[in-house]
C-alpha cells in the first residue's frame, strides 16, 4: 500500500522546493504591485418613459424657438375657435339660480 504525506509534510517539501529554485535563479519569482482597485460610479438612473418625453418635448421646444416657430399646446389647438361649452351642449341642465330670479 502507498504511504500518502500529510498536509505538514507536502508544505514542508513545496516550501524546500521553492527555495531551492530561488537559489538557483533568484529572477524565477516577479513580483507586481498592487492594481488599485477600480473607482465606483455614482448612482444613476435610467431615464423613463416621461423622461425621454420630456425631454424630447423640450428639445422641440428649443428647436421652434431658435426658427421664431410658435406653437400651441396640443388641448389648446383642438379647442380653438370661437365655439365655447354652452348650456345647450348639456341637455336637461338648468342655469344656476341668481339673486334676481331666486325672488
Amino acid at each position: 500500500m502507498l504511504n500518502r504525506p500529510d498536509k505538514d509534510s507536502l508544505r514542508a517539501m513545496l516550501e524546500a522546493q521553492v527555495q531551492q529554485k530561488l537559489r538557483d535563479d533568484p529572477e524565477a519569482v516577479t513580483t507586481y504591485a498592487a492594481q488599485r482597485d477600480p473607482e465606483r460610479k455614482p448612482y444613476t438612473s435610467k431615464p423613463t418613459v416621461q423622461d425621454k418625453a420630456f425631454d424630447k418635448e423640450l428639445e422641440q421646444m428649443r428647436a421652434d424657438a431658435e426658427a421664431g416657430v410658435i406653437r400651441k399646446p396640443d388641448n389648446e389647438q383642438t379647442y380653438a375657435g370661437d365655439r365655447s361649452l354652452a348650456l345647450d351642449d348639456y341637455p336637461g341642465l338648468r342655469p344656476a339660480a341668481t339673486a334676481s330670479n331666486a325672488g
